[in-house]
């Protein structure tokens, strides 16, 4: 017994150096994988662990609010048919168990979790056109419908408030691609914010910023030829209160990813960009980006592959970095 209090004591003390704290979420596919996974890493872009394994896949992963579990989309068609065949799962990380929550439609798109953990909002083209819906996590819970599109109108991203009362969203219609605002209850009433006409920018994923002031997306021109020489993006903080933009302009050959992500205040940001198009060996990397000096820090500069759809939680979850121990206190407990 006394060995025993020996070794917990030894791990403990190796677990407290070697924890690495995650915060950022993302999706890639290194190692010459063909499918992409969920990684995750410290906000430095240190320690980057592979969290799932599976043979299809998995995008648009974001933290729940307890900082232990992951929510993504898994797409069994491997990206050939998308909005075909998608369902979503909850991520345990410490434990590696990813489970499903809801009886998903195949085109079930996009997922975001309220800031209390209680619901996740999501896009879908189960009415025959797409709309956004908000699923409760309590098995108690009604599916109930924010929008109703008609005539070819759809929505795609979109974004919780800080308070959970709201909800951000893309819509595209006769009146342009928009940024509009909606009661996260109902739906009812909804409010345009930007004033974008048709058919100039795809606009990208609102993202509501911690205090709840600013809604950021990004927005790209649309051209003739904007699959072979698209237009870099900007980026976009539009001031909810007073309707005041501020844009960030990158080189002409600079691309931004269009799920950009908050990183702790209203003046840090996480973009999957890819710095030089023209380069067929430039990739997509995860950089964090001061909206005051303007400065991009790269975080992951992977070779050869891209790092997608990056996630900031602010408090920290503990996972073992790959290369350390990986013995968890419980299961030495159990051996006792």
């Amino acid at each position: 017994m006394r060995d025993k209090l020996c070794l917990f004591t030894c791990i403990l003390i190796i677990l407290c150096v070697s924890f690495s704290h995650a915060k950022i979420v993302f999706t890639s596919r290194r190692g010459g994988d063909t499918n992409f996974h969920v990684y995750v890493m410290e906000d430095n872009g240190r320690n980057v662990i592979q969290v799932t394994h599976s043979e299809f896949w998995d995008s648009n992963p974001v933290w729940l609010p307890n900082g232990r579990q992951i929510l993504f989309e898994r797409d069994f068609t491997r990206g050939q048919a998308i909005g075909q065949e998608s369902k979503f799962y909850i991520l345990d990380v410490e434990s590696g168990e990813a489970d499903t929550f809801m009886d998903n439609h195949p085109t079930d798109k996009f997922p975001v979790v309220s800031p209390d953990g209680d619901a996740v909002a999501f896009n879908s083209n189960r009415s025959g056109e797409w709309n956004i819906y908000v699923q409760p996590l309590k098995k108690s819970g009604r599916l109930r419908q924010l929008t109703d599109n008609r005539d070819g109108e759809w929505t795609k991203y979109l974004d919780w408030s800080p308070d959970g009362t709201q909800i951000a969203y893309e819509h595209e219609g006769i009146d342009g691609d928009n940024i509009w605002i909606m009661d996260s209850h109902d739906g009812f009433p909804k409010k345009r914010l930007t004033f974008s006409k048709p058919p100039r920018f795809f606009i990208g994923a609102p993202r509501w910023s911690p205090s709840g002031r600013y809604i950021m997306y990004t927005e790209q021109e649309r051209t003739p030829d904007i699959i072979t020489a698209p237009v870099a993006k900007r980026l976009i903080i539009l001031d909810v209160l007073t309707g005041h933009s501020e844009k960030h302009k990158f080189p002409k050959e600079t691309l931004i990813a269009m799920q950009p992500s908050w990183m702790g205040d209203d003046r840090t940001v996480l973009l999957s960009l890819k710095e030089d198009y023209t380069d067929e060996a430039s990739t997509y990397d995860i950089y964090r980006y001061d909206l005051d000096t303007r400065k991009l820090k790269n975080l992951t500069n992977y070779p050869q592959e891209s790092d997608h759809d990056p996630h900031w939680i602010e408090d920290p979850l503990t996972v073992f970095p790959q290369e350390k121990l990986s013995t968890r206190w419980a299961q030495l407990k159990q051996t006792d």
